[in-house]
């Protein structure tokens, strides 16, 4: 996303935001109301956009697949979370069949990913069905499922078992900055009567940040990927994000940063339109959630993408399996495309930390 200096915007008498059709007009008054005619933190804009109490963007349902905004893995087709389930029972071996075993999926949304792996658990006559317990944290519009546990808040550590998130982190608040010469600067937002404007702060100090263009922080990460390897005692954390190590999101070509928004299903770098009614991303620092992981005293896998991994996991076998039905066969291969294709999904990069496990788990194995 390309620097913004505020200093050139027209300014209107019109102090009415609800006139700009920005987006949700509430959200917008409210955001304004919080500025007091002053600025706030591109990180606060963020929070505010997407998770006000009444207004953000994740409070309504439907943002996610073919009628929303975009589409993710488990909107894709069950197959997803039948690989998922195959990994997490592998895990639950290793461990010794314990029981029971929690599935914990934060950002659980409308429980597809719960529906797909329950599903594939109770097809199986192991024992795996009957130890399960599935914990989804979700505070905004939760599923249906009977089989699921919903919680708005984190159900403390569990035992054994895995922790799921798929684009969770992705969706965290980030601080914005431009580099500089003098370092870098965080960037504000005002309201400027009519929109929504950057502003800059002040210089500040970031170990290892770019020398010149824009690029993001998530302070939340870290903390977020701790808290996430604390709910199990033994078992793994099994994370599926945009994202890369730090010395590629950080590369020096990489001068407009991440940041995307999305508005049905058309991608496009503009925060301060469609407020309250549009995603706004970015890619993940894997190096600072590795760097978590470590500090809880987990052994890191990956990361690797995504394609990769779900063909480790057999992923074809999956779709092959459906040859007696055509049409059931047909859509499984047009879904393996979309999971897999290197310019989409495929280059979702999954991340796994483990604790009590013998073996290195499955799809991390080109790893070593």
């Amino acid at each position: 996303m390309g620097n913004r200096g505020c200093e050139t915007v027209p300014v209107s008498l019109d102090l009415d935001p609800g006139k700009a059709a920005l987006g949700n007009p509430r959200l917008v008054r409210a955001i304004v109301d919080e500025m007091d005619g002053g600025a706030i933190t591109f990180e606060r804009f963020m929070t505010l956009a997407l998770y006000h109490p009444e207004f953000g963007y994740y409070r309504k349902p439907g943002r996610i697949g073919p009628g929303g905004d975009f589409l993710t893995s488990p909107s894709i087709h069950p197959m997803f979370g039948w690989a998922v389930a195959g990994w997490c029972r592998h895990v639950w071996e290793e461990l010794g069949s314990p029981s029971p075993f929690t599935i914990v999926e934060p950002g659980a949304g409308d429980g597809r990913l719960a529906t797909a792996i329950l599903d594939w658990a109770a097809g199986r006559d192991d024992g795996f069905a009957g130890a399960l317990r599935y914990v989804a944290i979700e505070p905004n519009s939760p599923g249906a499922d009977p089989r699921v546990e919903w919680c708005e808040r984190p159900p403390g550590c569990v035992g054994d078992g895995v922790v799921v998130s798929n684009e969770f982190f992705d969706a965290l608040p980030v601080r914005l900055f431009d580099a500089t010469e003098r370092g870098p600067v965080e960037v504000a937002v005002r309201w400027d009567r009519e929109r929504f404007v950057e502003t800059r702060g002040p210089v500040t100090t970031i170990e290892g940040a770019p020398a010149e263009g824009r690029f993001e922080v998530s302070p939340g990460a870290y903390a977020t990927m701790r808290s996430l390897c604390r709910m199990v005692e033994r078992g793994a954390v099994l994370t599926f994000d945009y994202g890369y190590p730090q010395d590629e999101l950080w590369a020096p070509w990489r001068t407009k940063g991440t940041l995307l928004c999305f508005y049905r299903h058309t991608a496009h770098e503009d925060p301060y339109v469609h407020v309250g009614e549009q995603d706004i991303t970015c890619h993940v620092n894997l190096s600072h959630l590795a760097v978590a992981i470590e500090d809880e005293g987990f052994l890191v896998h990956g990361p690797v993408p995504q394609s990769e991994f779900l063909w480790a996991l057999g992923l074809r076998g999956l779709v092959d399996a459906a040859r007696a039905d055509m049409g059931e066969y047909f859509a499984r291969r047009r879904a393996m495309e979309a999971l897999t294709d290197g310019a989409g999904l495929g280059r979702v990069r999954v991340l796994a930390a483990t604790r009590g496990l013998a073996s290195i788990p499955p799809g991390f194995e080109s790893d070593r």
